[in-house]
């Protein structure tokens, strides 16, 4: 069926509600199609006292709660954030799924990251199948959902991913049994996995993804936000989620809103300037100042340690269910500077040369008006000492030395930058 509009769900206290409808305004299915997109009046009279709300209550931080009607050129960004990308729309696609963004709404968006799904897409549990087991996923590596689809085991939800590499979204039952996501029952629900394979079959692809782990472990040594440990094994990352959590036999769904969709950006990898990037975070934000400098200070551990890949996709608001919004935990940060694509920073700061460290001078100046009263030098200057012993860190959380080795310099250079900032 051709449809012209689409209901967006949202999950909170326990339910999926209708809460808002988007419509095309031309039959393009592109991202660059006109569209409208309208909160539902049942909703909005059920959360009347929530009006203006943009946080988990809301479909996005742009579109906070209002009976009124968006007219726009393109997509809202948020919905860019629900369709498969990479891998997972390949798979899709190859599975005569046509290979437009309205198309794959339908088809790829029943039970994404965040809070949000196209409730056209939903599709029921299968609360009778038995699940398998984290070594047959492992096992069958990249090719597991195609010997899940030979074997009859369900596996809708399981793509509703984004990002190169091949990834997919299972649910753990009680007993240590994964399932694709959204087939599991909630109540049989205990932990949530986005499962990551390698971008590709070159040696240095499982270089990068057998060091994911490990990176994470140095950015919580460096006193970063970060989620649970990941866990790898024979070409298998298995990434817990902190999008979802079990509370009292129940799973509760956090909102999760892309950079990208805060700037309203709607086109892969578009170069963004960090500073407009961080004025964008300090609008939405419970505790601006806090999460401006963790940012920014992840932003320094990424081009020491050769985090490359920091388009508007890798950085993220989480809104949990309680209220309010922040930063999320990191996440998709790995050594990507070993990529044989050659990612480049799609982020960067004005002052920035290419390859170099930015002006951290000239940063905080342009800052000062988000971080007033010299709260950022100090940071800096901290974060530059703690990276001068970096290569240390990365050893002691099981780095690979061959990275280690070729990130001295980088690490040397992002040191003597940040310690070199003056004033307050």
């Amino acid at each position: 069926m051709d449809r012209d509009s689409y209901t967006i769900e949202l999950f909170r206290d326990g339910r999926w509600h209708p809460a808002a409808e988007v419509r095309r305004r031309s039959k393009s299915r592109s991202r660059a199609g006109e569209m409208s997109l309208e909160y539902r009046h049942d909703y909005l009279l059920a959360h009347i006292d929530d009006l203006d709300a943009g946080d988990h209550r809301a479909v996005s931080a742009r579109f906070p709660l209002s009976f009124e009607v968006h007219d726009l050129e393109n997509a809202p960004a948020f919905l860019i954030d629900l369709i498969p990308q990479g891998e997972a729309r390949r798979w899709l696609v190859s599975r005569d799924v046509p290979d437009t963004d309205w198309d794959l709404l339908l088809h790829g968006a029943r039970n994404p990251v965040g809070n949000l799904r196209i409730g056209e897409a939903a599709v029921g549990e299968a609360a009778g199948h038995s699940g398998v087991d984290r070594a047959e996923v492992i096992r069958r590596g990249d090719q597991f959902l195609e010997w899940a689809e030979q074997h009859d085991i369900p596996m809708v939800g399981a793509s509703d991913t984004l990002g190169a590499a091949p990834k997919l979204l299972l649910t753990e039952d009680g007993g240590g049994l994964l399932h694709a996501e959204g087939v599991l029952p909630d109540a049989r629900a205990h932990q949530h996995y986005l499962v990551k394979y390698p971008r590709g079959k070159h040696s240095t692809d499982t270089l990068i993804l057998s060091n994911e782990a490990p990176y994470l472990e140095v950015l919580r040594a460096l006193g970063l936000r970060c989620g649970e440990p990941l866990s790898y094994a024979e070409g298998t990352l298995f990434i817990p989620r902190f999008d979802r959590r079990r509370v009292d036999g129940a799973v509760e769904r956090a909102g999760l809103e892309s950079l990208y969709s805060l700037l309203g950006i709607v086109t892969a990898g578009a170069a963004v300037w960090m500073e407009d990037a961080a004025a964008a975070l300090a609008e939405v934000v419970d505790d601006p100042h806090t999460d401006l400098v963790e940012f920014i200070l992840r932003d320094a551990a990424a081009m020491a340690m050769g985090n490359t890949d920091n388009h508007g996709r890798n950085t993220s608001i989480v809104k949990p269910p309680e209220g309010g919004s922040a930063l999320s935990p990191i996440y998709d940060f790995a050594p990507m500077f070993l990529d044989r694509d050659v990612i480049k920073r799609t982020l960067r700061w004005r002052s920035e040369p290419a390859g170099e460290p930015p002006d951290w001078e000239d940063v905080c100046s342009r800052l000062e008006p988000l971080l007033p009263g010299g709260l950022l030098r100090p940071k800096l200057r901290d974060f530059g000492e703690r990276l001068a012993v970096l290569p240390q860190i990365m050893a002691g959380c099981g780095v690979d030395a061959e990275i280690i080795a070729r990130r001295q310099h980088h690490i040397a250079a992002a040191s003597a930058g940040l310690c070199a900032v003056r004033g307050a």
